[in-house]
């Protein structure tokens, strides 16, 4: 099989600059970030608050009852579910703060595992969401956040981290745990940036289809050379922001790093989001 996209220029110039947590400055794991977001009248961030959490690993829920029992003794927690439709069907629409895990297994539908419907559905239902994952690609937890939730909570982060986070999601104000997650959710030279054709070619190439048959897929079809157009431009888009990239495959590993395309096996991205196929302008 033809090399997809031999004749992408190689890239001189600095390493890979995409931060990773062990780029993350110490105070990770001692400081949340920013250090001025968080309340400090003791009537507003200790008055009694309901929480619920969804997360489709029990050891995790009982983690979070543990934690909160012991760092938050003003949080009562009214239910934990592993899917958001059986939350809500248990009456935690009644919380005030959702914890919501990004990456769920699919109990009845693969609608039930998708992040931007859970996001949605919760905020219906009226309480905020904050995101509890271990999700680090920004891409994933950015499309939580347009959805509306209220925050971000990485699992590694110190568990003192999740309670200063409740009390600024409380507010309706944006919740972090670290400067890790205030990057993930802000930084705008973390992601490159792809337009939704640029993706959908991604998407095939990342599910084993041949350069030459991509356009043949596309919704409206697209000729080879318009196919080689959208890597060539996707390959300046990374290496704008110093992450090289020397043909097409390499570029697919940068959109999959930052959370474009999933690999296959996960779930589908949102139907809100491009797909391989539809008719994408």
């Amino acid at each position: 099989m033809t090399t997809p996209h031999d004749d992408l220029p190689a890239a001189a110039g600095p390493t890979d600059r995409r931060p990773t947590a062990e780029h993350v400055p110490d105070e990770r794991v001692t400081d949340a970030y920013p250090t001025d977001a968080y309340p400090t009248d003791a009537y507003l961030t200790d008055a009694p608050l309901r929480v619920a959490a969804v997360d489709d690993h029990p050891y995790v829920l009982k983690g979070i009852l543990w934690t909160l029992e012991e760092l938050a003794p003003w949080v009562t927690v009214i239910g934990t579910a592993p899917s958001v439709a059986q939350l809500l069907a248990d009456g935690g629409g009644a919380a005030d703060v959702v914890l919501l895990d990004l990456d769920l297994g699919v109990p009845e539908s693969a609608e039930e595992s998708d992040p931007t419907r859970n996001v949605q559905a919760l905020r219906a239902a009226g309480p905020q969401v904050l995101i509890l994952t271990a999700e680090e690609r920004p891409v994933p937890v950015r499309r939580a956040i347009a959805a509306g939730a209220v925050g971000l909570v990485l699992k590694s982060d110190p568990e003192s981290q999740l309670v200063e986070a409740l009390r600024s999601a409380r507010t309706g104000e944006l919740a972090v745990s670290s400067r890790l997650a205030h990057a993930l959710l802000t930084d705008p030279n973390l992601v490159g940036h792809l337009a939704p054709r640029e993706l959908a070619v991604f998407e095939l190439l990342a599910q084993g289809v041949g350069r030459h048959d991509i356009g043949k897929l596309l919704d409206p079809p697209a000729a080879i050379s318009t196919v080689d157009t959208y890597l060539k431009r996707a390959a300046r888009t990374y290496r704008s922001l110093g992450r090289p990239t020397f043909n097409a495959y390499e570029t697919l590993q940068h959109a999959i790093q930052d959370g474009h395309v999933d690999l296959p096996g996960r779930p589908a991205r949102s139907p809100d989001g491009p797909a391989p196929g539809a008719a994408l302008t």
